[in-house]
């Protein structure tokens, strides 16, 4: 091991989870050239040592030997305990510098946005390398691919797994950031508006449902099939945007949460009413690696959002 180079590990874990050189070349900011040269590397260090090449061509990707599969929590391990032990023990926010990757759900993303300005003010140098939110992405917390997640679940006891608050996974380490109520949204000057509004009403009304995470259905319909209702279908959406804008130009609604529905309500012509029967709260949630935990710059990070979310809790 005397003449390892350590960094090439780094690069078998990318490669590992990857499974291509394209992928691990944009994940680590390099050519495809030089994390090719890199492999070849890693293979003429590793392979005589484990008598396994590691990786093979398969189509356009790697695919990971059986002996490499078999290294791999072992080198996450030894690679997160690494970083670990060489982390500085203290973060000055208006000197250094780290970057992390951070995944949030479309319904905090403007919650979370106006924060960046004083967030650079505090903080210069630190990076935030924003992504769209995965659907393995408790799995990409897990394996460092990202540093932070931050998204919501129900606090209300008759939500179906996996969307309790309590549900979360406890292999990563979790806090609260800021709570929200429901609220039902639609278009300004909509009938509804001026009329009497109950449970009733809100059934009359076609609905519009939003698949998060894979899944269109919510604990409102959970809890609604339990009294013996269920919502008017509408239309089906992927996403809370496409919701708003066509409840702006129609006479269907939908619901979310009240944070993000005022929002909504300034960028559309919206308007709010009170979800006529009772909801828990939404709680959002930050959730990281533990190896994250003790890391200074990170608990700066979610110490800096936690005060800025302070307005928003209960």
């Amino acid at each position: 091991m005397d003449k390892l180079d350590l960094n090439l590990l780094k690069l078998m874990l990318v490669l590992l989870e990857e499974r291509s050189v394209t992928g691990a070349a944009q994940r680590l900011h390099l050519s495809q050239s030089a994390v090719s040269k890199q492999l070849a590397r890693l293979r003429q260090q590793l392979a005589p040592r484990l008598g396994d090449p590691l990786f093979v061509r398969q189509g356009q990707g790697l695919a990971p030997t059986p002996r490499a599969l078999a290294l791999e929590p072992q080198l996450r391990q030894w690679l997160q305990q690494s970083d670990a032990l060489l982390q500085p023990d203290s973060f000055e926010p208006t000197e250094d510098q780290a970057q992390f990757r951070l995944a949030l759900a479309e319904t905090a993303f403007h919650t979370v946005v106006p924060m960046l300005p004083h967030l650079a003010q505090a903080a210069p140098g630190l990076k935030l390398d924003m992504v769209p939110q995965p659907r393995d992405q408790f799995e990409q917390l897990q394996r460092g691919q990202l540093d932070l997640l931050i998204l919501p679940r129900d606090t209300d006891a008759r939500v179906r797994a996996p969307w309790h608050v309590d549900h979360l996974p406890a292999e990563l380490s979790n806090q609260e950031l800021y709570q929200s109520s429901h609220v039902c949204l639609m278009r300004q000057h909509h009938p509804a508006l001026s009329q009497p509004w109950d449970l009733d009403a809100l059934l009359a009304l076609p609905q519009i449902h939003i698949w998060v995470e894979g899944s269109e259905f919510w604990l409102m319909d959970t809890v609604l099939d339990s009294m013996g209702h269920r919502r008017t279908p509408g239309a089906k959406v992927p996403d809370f945007h496409s919701a708003a804008a066509m409840a702006q130009h129609s006479d269907m609604m939908f619901v979310c949460d009240a944070t993000f529905g005022a929002q909504l309500c300034q960028r559309f012509a919206l308007a709010t009413l009170p979800l006529p029967f009772a909801l828990g709260r939404i709680s959002y949630r930050m959730l990281w690696p533990k190896p994250l935990d003790a890391d200074p710059a990170h608990q700066w990070l979610r110490t800096f959002l936690r005060q800025q979310c302070q307005p928003l809790r209960p």
